[in-house]
């Protein structure tokens, strides 16, 4: 049966494990971006950014707790625990549907300014088609004009569309929107953008989510005008008609959309990349390779940080907050009673054998973790009961029991052993009809690992 307190735990471990992930990479792709600055071609920084925005969806430092850095006590969960990621998750769903709605408002309203837009004027046709035809775009892409619409601005994945203002604009300045537009298409600009906000809706609570965002925004931007003053062939008549439009649209923020215009200073800024990354005569292969090294080796290092922190973190959180188990009174409480089975030790599953000195009067303890589908085999040097013993197993844990076995092995390799009752403690005496010499297994059948504490004695009750 599934768990839904440890589905809980294990969703929101790695949704902030991703985020740790994606933040330490883009605070590297920062750094980096400043200390080689023009050394490196704007489409390297952009394609980083973008494996950064895929590093928030991937949990990656998750796999690597799970994976390598499980101890047992990753992932488990306590009274004190659960009421937290009750709390937590109550929290983050709050946030996310208020951020959802807000992305879902704007994209409604494209939707709803799309039908009130009108085809566009011939010309404006025949114009559009032959820069499609220029920049090798084959795809039917609708082009609408809408008295709403002050800047030109390219939505919609499935169905792509490009508005236009109905102001009559000179040749040379049509072209330039439209080549900007359908570069935009062209980079699947689109796509990205409902990447970054779906980031921003699962990671909202994180502080600097919408500077990731806004970055994504920004070297999109500067993408595309690098490619766009190509076609124009004039970098001064490209952001003049920019300058232009932004005199009209006074700032307004497209929807879910990418345009040509959002704010001055984010016009300023795509100027000044223009005519930095413009310069450049040449690619600088030893920047590209010594960036790469050192980004890829940052991202790894802060990853196996970050997965090992938390790893140490939760598991002192789960020890801190364990409830000690009491044994139970057999004046107050009734022991239960398990049938007995019997069989042939088979090697289908996956042995640990731990060997250790036992010696006659003395309980053994254990404090240990069985892993799911492993069997856990104690080859006790001295464990030698003779006719009419008892083993007496003893086997406690904070969790039901789902598939547990526990049992003796004798020296022809044939098994006595019960299985639990699906609850907190198996407790059994197995009467030795032969002497001999005995191991003691604890084999867990569940899918998830247990930890156990126990005893194993001898004596002739």
């Amino acid at each position: 049966m599934i768990d839904i307190r440890e589905i809980l735990v294990r969703i929101f471990s790695a949704i902030f494990l991703s985020m740790c992930t994606g933040s330490c990479m883009f605070v590297f792709w920062m750094a980096l971006r400043k200390f080689f600055a023009d050394k490196i071609r704007p489409k390297v920084y952009d394609l980083i950014l973008k494996i950064i925005l895929i590093a928030y969806y991937v949990p990656a430092g998750y796999l690597l707790v799970n994976i390598f850095f499980d101890n047992g006590y990753v992932f488990d969960f306590t009274g004190t625990i659960i009421k937290a990621f009750y709390a937590i998750s109550l929290f983050w769903l709050a946030g996310a549907i208020a951020t959802v709605l807000k992305f879902g408002e704007r994209t409604f309203r494209i939707r709803r300014e799309k039908e009130r837009c009108f085809p566009c004027k011939m010309y404006v046709q025949k114009i559009f088609e032959d820069c499609k035809r220029e920049l090798g775009i084959r795809r039917s892409i609708e082009v609408l004009q809408g008295y709403r619409i002050q800047i030109p601005m390219t939505a919609g994945i499935l169905k792509p569309c490009v508005f236009l203002p109905v102001e009559d604009m000179e040749e040379e300045q049509l072209k330039t929107c439209i080549y900007h537009e359908l570069t935009h298409y062209k980079k699947h600009d689109i796509f990205w953008n409902y990447i970054a906000c779906l980031m921003v809706c699962i990671h909202w609570y994180c502080p600097w989510i919408r500077t990731v965002f806004r970055k994504n925004d920004e070297w999109s931007e500067v993408i595309c005008d690098l490619s766009a003053i190509g076609y124009v062939g004039s970098a001064k008549r490209y952001f003049t008609t920019i300058f232009e439009m932004s005199q009209k649209s006074q700032g307004i923020k497209a929807y879910r959309a990418a345009c040509l215009f959002e704010s001055r200073d984010s016009l300023e800024q795509r100027i000044y990349y223009a005519m930095m990354y413009r310069k450049q005569k040449k690619i600088k292969y030893a920047a590209v390779i010594a960036m790469t090294v050192i980004f890829c080796g940052m991202s790894v290092t802060s990853i196996l940080a970050a997965s090992k922190g938390y790893q140490k973190a939760y598991t002192k959180w789960v020890q801190e907050t364990e409830v000690e188990i009491e044994e139970p009174d057999d004046e107050e409480e009734e022991r239960i009673s398990y049938e007995e089975k019997t069989g042939v030790l088979g090697n289908d599953k996956s042995e640990t054998i731990k060997k250790i000195n036992f010696k006659k009067m003395d309980a053994m303890t254990l404090e240990t973790y069985v892993k799911a589908g492993k069997r856990l085999r104690y080859r006790y040097k001295g464990l030698t009961p003779k006719r009419n013993e008892n083993i007496e197993i003893f086997i406690t844990s904070q969790k039901n029991f789902k598939g547990i076995k526990v049992g003796i092995i004798d020296s022809q390799n044939r098994i006595r052993y019960i299985q639990d009752r699906g609850r907190d403690l198996v407790e059994h005496r197995f009467k030795i009809e032969k002497e001999g010499k005995y191991d003691v297994f604890i084999e867990m059948e569940d899918k998830k690992d247990v930890k156990i504490v126990g005893m194993i004695n001898i004596d002739d009750d």
